[in-house]
């Protein structure tokens, strides 16, 4: 029995990469992978053992941890500094001089 779902960027992309060798589009579309992916949870929905009632119930409990999913990944990206964040270099010391043309300069350091 599973220990609990663990993701990883290195599943992420195996999984990318396999649906990307049946459809190349799916490469350059995220959407595309995401449509395979919900028809694949249809496909494998449709040979739940239990009565249809409890078969909509599995697919109703999969939309609710799919968008947790969703809201916890959205939530840490947010949360995550960006790279122009965690690194602030100190800003250079000069000025930028003009030339012949108007959308050019040249950083003279002082």
């Amino acid at each position: 029995m599973s220990q609990g779902i663990q993701l990883s960027e290195e599943m992420i992309t195996k999984l990318i990469d396999v649906i990307s060798e049946y459809d190349a589009e799916a490469k350059q579309d995220r959407i595309v992978v995401l449509q395979y992916l919900a028809a694949i949870n249809g496909y494998l929905s449709a040979d739940y053992p239990g009565p249809d009632a409890e078969r909509e119930e599995l697919l109703q409990h999969l939309t609710e941890f799919t968008q947790h999913v969703c809201n916890e990944r959205v939530q840490s990206k947010q949360n995550a500094p960006s790279p122009q964040q965690a690194v602030q270099p100190d800003s250079a010391k000069g000025k930028s001089v003009p030339t012949d043309d108007p959308a050019v300069g040249i950083w003279k350091p002082e």
